[in-house]
């Protein structure tokens, strides 16, 4: 097939913003740069955050203007969407439609002009009839979602966990929801010499050294982590913290001039798989944020991942024993786990080997799973059940 033959697909992210440090633009560039070995491939975001030049495709936005290093959240972009449909939607043979409040309906608006689409759910937020509500997420959209993603030919969930969900919240037929993970460059997230990146990055080789890029933004923050580390009495600890939100300035101020705590702000992709080289051990918080790494990062870079929990439980993120930890996401825990749990760098390192071997596909196994459900949604019978 030529060039001029390709199928022409759109990856549509209508609740994200391209943001240059964040993990979930990182996963899409990196299952777009994939795709594009056999289709054409473009990227729309809700805003741009960054100049998206260097990306590997083409990115651009719903809506015009900047984002700010604040990942909005709870807003529909309807209207923008709307116009997307109107002006863009009709240049393309595929659309994937990424997670956002109203998960299916671009895909259902696709159908009714006859572009094939897909919907892929990442995650799904928490709804009860008993909690509180957040005012900027759509609820009553969140209920016809369901009919929209029982009318899609096939839905795609990040993982089994999500593809339950969605079978008991909206009552999809589990034979038509396909679990395709997140992309993940095993390239770049490699194991590699520790000291070696440490001589890169100038960090001392005899220090225990803790990389977080999480709780900078909503949600919990990273207080309980910055008191415990002055108050855990080891003169080689250092915490490197990456990335950007809008409680980075407070943070900041509560650390002050304390040397074991470093804020290095958004960097590089290449410099972030430094950073988790050179690091004993990474740490994330058990809550739905846009942090600067993941899990399976870590664990494709050999590294162990100790897991903030925040009250009222965790939400599945908690690693392997053989690979990290759980602790409280509180002063005291944080504390008695630098001081008492955390085991040596050696044993560290050690878990970190075992993490490694987690299996993690390669973003181009991931794209062709992807390639794999573009082919079944544009088959005829696909097409059907879509118009259905």
């Amino acid at each position: 097939m030529t060039r001029a033959q390709r199928l022409s697909v759109c990856y549509v992210d209508p609740g994200r913003d391209f943001r240059p440090g964040s993990s979930h633009t990182r996963q899409v560039l990196t299952l777009a740069r994939a795709l594009a070995r056999d289709v054409e491939v473009s990227v729309v975001f809700r805003r741009l955050g960054g100049d998206p030049a260097g990306a590997g495709c083409s990115v651009s936005a719903l809506e015009p203007g900047h984002a700010s290093a604040v990942q909005a959240t709870g807003a529909v972009p309807r209207r923008a969407l709307g116009r997307f449909l109107e002006r863009r939607a009709g240049e393309f043979g595929m659309i994937l439609e990424a997670a956002w409040a109203m998960p299916g309906k671009l895909t259902a608006w696709c159908g009714q002009r006859g572009i094939p689409a897909i919907p892929v759910v990442d995650e799904l937020p928490e709804t009860s009839w008993l909690g509180p509500l957040d005012p900027g997420v759509p609820w009553l959209g969140l209920g016809a979602s369901g009919r929209y993603l029982r009318r899609a030919a096939v839905v795609v969930a990040s993982s089994p966990a999500v593809q339950a969900a969605i079978v008991r919240r909206w009552r999809v037929d589990p034979a038509n929801i396909v679990v395709i993970g997140q992309a993940i460059d095993r390239t770049l997230f490699a194991p590699r010499d520790q000291a070696e990146a440490r001589h890169r990055l100038g960090i001392d080789p005899t220090h225990r050294v803790v990389v977080v890029g999480d709780g900078l933004d909503r949600g919990s923050d990273l207080t309980p982590l910055l008191e415990a580390v002055p108050r855990a009495g080891d003169p080689a600890l250092r915490l490197h913290v990456l990335g950007e939100g809008e409680r980075l300035a407070g943070l900041k101020h509560l650390v002050g001039a304390n040397p074991a705590i470093r804020f290095h702000g958004a960097v590089s992709d290449q410099v972030l798989a430094q950073y988790l080289s050179a690091a004993d051990l990474c740490v994330q918080l058990d809550q739905p944020t846009d942090a600067t790494f993941t899990l399976l990062e870590c664990f494709s870079s050999a590294r162990p991942v100790a897991v903030g929990v925040l009250p009222g439980g965790g939400r599945g993120r908690a690693p392997a024993l053989v690979s990290g930890f759980t602790v409280a996401h509180d002063v005291l825990s944080w504390i008695r786990f630098l001081q008492r749990d955390c085991p040596s760098r050696n044993a560290l390192r050690m878990m970190g080997m075992a993490a490694s071997s987690t299996p993690i596909e390669h973003a181009r196994q991931t794209a062709a799973a992807y390639l794999a459900v573009i082919d079944r949604a544009r088959a005829p019978e696909g097409r059907l059940a879509a118009l259905a």
